[in-house]
């Protein structure tokens, strides 16, 4: 397959993604009214566990169980349980609008580092469209700028490069490995980072049915959005898939009005009209590398 079709498949996926978590957010953020953030991860995290395990034992994979005990794999379920503790430390503190913005800077960090870490040629094109995009990231969140507690913003900077690292080392898992037991190892990973919260924190509240139907729907969500970002990043360019990333925000806007109500201001319009401007150049982009790879002759194997 050429890079450019690799590609493709990894921006379909990183869409997915980013609506699965998006719902996941949206059932968390009515669940959050009675349950403590801590509390709410462990639940979910015990739903997704046992969902997982159902998944794996279906589809008569339990004996690659053992691919959870890679070093790359243990390796990225522990920054996911420290971008789970990060984020939701910092998100107690500090305004979402502002960690979002901060949190939106994953596709520029991830930019770098793989130009950094593994020679990626990133051109001034797709440069100006990431900037672009997170400049119409800013106008939708449109971060306050009051004082931010000094450790919440060193927690929040810490969550986005968390999710550089994870998404990059998501690269280098051997790909014989099936995107299921990765999903385990995250799962394991948040449900660690949860568990933590709660005995730091010594809360646990009483919740119903309704709080467990909206853990359990979240829980789904999440693995599924898992699994489409682990598709994403596998044997792609990080710095063309990553600004898809943004999108979330489109998904983010809808889910609001149709669910709490809530109706962007213009000025989120136009910050959404930005952020899709940058994926449609990103995606001309790479039709025009993927017409450049299939005029480029044929390698002499003579």
């Amino acid at each position: 397959m050429l890079q450019s079709q690799k590609n493709l498949r990894g921006i379909l996926m990183m869409v997915l993604a980013m609506a699965c978590f998006v719902f996941n957010d949206t059932l968390v953020k009515l669940a959050r009214v009675t349950l403590e953030a801590g509390q709410i991860l462990v639940i979910r995290g015990i739903v997704a566990l046992v969902l997982l395990m159902i998944w794996l034992r279906a589809s008569g994979m339990m004996r690659r169980l053992g691919d959870a005990a890679h070093p790359k794999l243990l390796a990225r379920g522990g920054i996911e349980a420290t971008i789970a503790m990060s984020f939701i430390t910092a998100l107690g503190v500090m305004p979402l609008a502002d960690i979002t913005a901060i949190l939106m800077a994953a596709p520029l960090i991830i930019t770098a580092l793989s130009m950094v870490l593994f020679g990626e040629q990133i051109g001034w094109r797709r440069w100006s469209a990431v900037m672009v995009g997170f400049g119409g990231m800013l106008l939708v969140v449109r971060p306050g700028g009051t004082g931010i507690p000094l450790l919440a913003l060193v927690l929040a900077i810490y969550s986005v490069i968390g999710v550089g690292l994870r998404d990059l080392l998501t690269r280098r898992i051997p790909m014989d490995i099936p995107s299921v037991v990765i999903a385990l190892t995250s799962t394991l990973g948040t449900l660690l980072g949860g568990l933590i919260l709660v005995i730091a924190t010594g809360i646990w509240r009483p919740f119903g049915m309704a709080e467990m139907l909206y853990a359990a729907g979240a829980a789904a969500f999440v693995i599924l959005g898992n699994l489409a970002m682990i598709e994403a990043c596998r044997d792609v360019e990080l710095s063309v898939v990553s600004p898809f990333r943004y999108v979330v925000i489109v998904w983010a806007v809808l889910l609001g009005i149709l669910v709490f109500g809530e109706w962007p201001a213009p000025i989120a319009l136009l910050g959404i009209a930005l952020i899709g401007a940058s994926g449609l150049y990103t995606l001309h982009r790479e039709r025009i590398r993927h017409r450049e790879e299939l005029r480029a002759p044929a390698p002499d194997r003579g």
